[in-house]
């Protein structure tokens, strides 16, 4: 494929790299979609998630939730108090997986899997193509239009494109999630024979104090000296929250994985020794991928504010409508979770409205030639707190596809698109729901 040429590549198969590799093959550009793993989906089918938040997610998304509806594979988790209509959507990954490459070959969709986008290539100011590394090895991928759903904005950084990272005031970055699952445990010897809630925190002290467990330095929200005890679940966390992490600092995320990794299997051993039920328990399942909230936001020509997200901002060029909550995972001095419903009520639109989200916001300032859509928007530390939720990101990915198709068929940047016309075309016949 070395020098081949594409209308559009879209680079990162998460869910807006979802939705805008099958809006863009849909709008008739000839698409090719770059994903690291060998799967779709990213983050929706490789962490533990399998949640839906309560935010519109668009046309692609309503259809691939519908697909997988249609096969006992999604359904809908109503709480009426704390969700805003139609209530989160709980799914099977697996078939998430599926499904998502099913719609993505039915549209055309070229796709590249176990394949890293590298680089942006830039030619005459503009990112025209991509550098891409495989078994086959490193080849240019060229395009009219580049779409940079990495989550990390890795491209458009890479590129030269302005990009601002954490809380404005300390550099504080929203914290990570390490998730693992224990399987092979007998839950009625557990319930007859095992240790009370008071007893298995301190056997779980024990082993810490005498070296058989060993906490990751970056856990958050679980006392050290009891890990890993959770005094809110009752029970042995399998998922443990992780401060201060870069995600794209390759050192500090690799020591928390090998940290995590090396806890989770000291953490069976001492069941297996200790805890009746536990006598045959094994580790089930480690996530495929580090559950990141926050990285780099492009600079792009508008910045969403978490005032935008409070008030219900409106725009000519509003392409994506939201309502998700300021939810803030951030480490002391910022707000975490669990959040009570007073704080959730307060802290996003009012029920039966919504705030948008501009096309400039995935525009960055430079260079020419590329898109960004995701978590990695143009927006502040409190705005991303409620746009990197997966419809979100994928409505945005729908967004960015459907303008990619546009500027190539017009032969002009994205950045000359009419982003009034855009908004007519994705949300002309939207409504929220009641």
């Amino acid at each position: 494929m070395a020098g081949e040429t594409w209308d559009v590549i879209v680079c990162g198969g998460g869910p807006a790299g979802i939705g805008a590799a099958i809006a863009a093959a849909r709008g008739g550009a000839r698409t090719l979609l770059v994903e690291a793993l060998q799967h779709l989906g990213g983050l929706a089918t490789s962490h533990r998630l399998a949640t839906m938040c309560d935010s519109p997610g668009g046309p692609i998304y309503d259809e691939l939730m519908g697909r997988l509806m249609d096969l006992d594979s999604a359904w809908y988790r109503e709480n009426p108090e704390r969700y805003y209509p139609p209530g989160r959507t709980g799914y099977r990954p697996e078939m998430f997986k599926a499904v998502a490459v099913e719609m993505a070959d039915e549209a055309g969709v070229e796709m590249l899997l176990g394949t890293v986008a590298e680089a942006g290539w830039l030619d005459g100011g503009a990112v025209a193509g991509v550098h891409v590394v495989n078994k086959a090895g490193r080849s240019l991928a060229r395009a009219q239009v580049v779409i940079d759903c990495t989550a990390d904005a890795d491209i458009a950084a890479g590129a030269g494109a302005p990009f601002v990272q954490g809380d404005p005031e300390d550099g504080r970055i929203q914290h990570c999630n390490f998730a693992w699952r224990i399987g092979g445990v007998d839950g009625e010897r557990f319930k007859s024979d095992g240790p009370d809630a008071e007893e298995l925190e301190r056997l779980c002290r024990d082993a810490v104090a005498a070296g058989d467990i060993t906490p990751p330095d970056a856990v958050f929200g679980i006392d050290p000296g009891a890990f890993p005890w959770s005094g809110n679940q009752q029970a042995i966390a399998q998922s443990w929250e992780l401060q201060h992490i870069d995600p794209t600092d390759p050192r500090q995320t690799s020591r928390a994985l090998v940290q995590c990794q090396r806890a989770a299997l000291q953490i069976v051993r001492v069941l297996r020794e200790r805890v009746p039920g536990y006598e045959d328990c094994v580790i089930e399942k480690i996530a495929t991928v580090l559950g990141t909230r926050e990285s780099r936001r492009i600079v792009g020509g508008y910045t969403v504010t978490g005032e935008d997200v409070l008030n219900g901002a409106k725009f000519a060029d509003g392409v994506v409508p939201a309502w998700f909550w300021l939810d803030l995972h951030d480490p002391e001095p910022g707000r975490s979770t669990p959040y009570p419903l007073e704080y959730v009520q307060a802290n996003r639109p009012a029920r039966g409205d919504w705030y948008e989200i501009p096309y400039r916001c995935l525009v960055p300032r430079e260079p020419l030639g590329i898109l960004v859509a995701g978590r990695c928007v143009s927006c502040d530390h409190a705005a991303q707190g409620s746009l990197r939720v997966m419809p979100t990101c994928m409505y945005l990915g729908q967004a960015a596809g459907t303008a990619a198709a546009w500027a190539v068929e017009a032969g002009v940047h994205p950045h000359e698109l009419d982003g009034a016309a855009l908004k007519r075309e994705l949300m002309g016949s939207w409504s929220p729901p009641t």
